[in-house]
């Protein structure tokens, strides 16, 4: 039998004014074996069962090589969470099923599959090709960040769904709230690039969809709060939510403080930027 393996990291979207345009790749791995079959079958938590015609990872490996496979996934990406685990699998399973057909996958037709499927460029950039990506209009170009900075996530129990969290945003949002947005990104371009405090700073808050998405989960809110107070440089949501990122120069008293703002209902970690994406 075939068989094929591939791994890509979790990334973290937006980062608060870069709604849907800019992603970061962080060092939680979805790894995932690929084996050629008659029929479909995917093995994730001790569990195997035969994946809907709708499953992202079957949709992805039919585009990918045309035919069933069964599917072995391994991932450290919470699901539900705001830190790319769509993308992560989906790469990883387009990868693999292409490597159990003899092929080795290039980057820029994951990219393209994946973001075709899913919908969203920011978490496919960054599984793809790691570090800090921006996307706009089908184009990609990698950004630098400044080593200086490190980034804290909150990451509470409770699930929310991307579907769910797209939903509550409103069509249209006035222009003075664009005209904001469009300065934060700015600042928060230049603020990653350099580690400047005071860019950053420009930078906190969004307009476009965190406003809307705050009702849905007060401790992301609460766990952003905590984090400014003791010193985080910016903070936001982590993708759709719910999981709160924190960007410091000194972690030690932001993890304490989101810690203690958690209480228990999830964990707070320390990622490393993952420089490379898909392997």
């Amino acid at each position: 039998m075939s068989t094929g393996y591939a791994t890509a990291p979790g990334s973290t979207a937006n980062l608060g004014p870069g709604f849907d345009c800019l992603g970061l790749a962080v060092e939680l791995r979805c790894r995932v074996s690929a084996h050629l079959a008659d029929s479909w079958t995917v093995t994730e938590l001790g569990r195997s069962f035969e994946p809907k015609p709708n499953d992202l990872v079957r949709l992805v490996a039919e585009k990918a090589i045309g035919r069933p496979v069964q599917l072995e996934i391994d991932s450290e990406v919470p699901r539900s969470r705001g830190l790319g685990s769509s993308a992560a699998v989906m790469v990883a399973t387009a990868a693999a099923a292409m490597r159990a057909m003899g092929e080795e996958p290039e980057s820029e037709a994951l990219y393209e599959l994946v973001t075709a499927i899913e919908g969203h460029g920011d978490n496919a950039g960054a599984a793809v090709y790691g570090g800090l990506v921006a996307v706009a209009g089908g184009e990609l170009r990698h950004l630098e960040l400044s080593p200086e900075l490190h980034f804290v996530f909150g990451i509470p129990d409770e699930r929310l769904r991307t579907s769910h969290a797209r939903n509550a945003l409103p069509d249209e949002v006035p222009r003075a709230a664009a005209v904001r947005n469009a300065a934060r990104l700015a600042f928060l371009v230049e603020g990653l690039r350099t580690g400047d405090p005071a860019a950053l700073a420009q930078a906190d808050g969004d307009e476009l969809h965190e406003l809307y998405r705050n009702p849905l989960s007060p401790v992301t809110g609460e766990l952003m709060a905590a984090a400014r107070q003791a010193g985080a440089l910016h903070t936001s949501w982590s993708g759709a939510g719910p999981t709160a990122l924190a960007i410091a120069f000194n972690t030690a008293p932001v993890v304490a403080a989101m810690e203690e703002a958690i209480a228990g209902r999830g964990r707070v970690v320390i990622l490393d930027v993952a420089k490379t994406g898909w392997d």
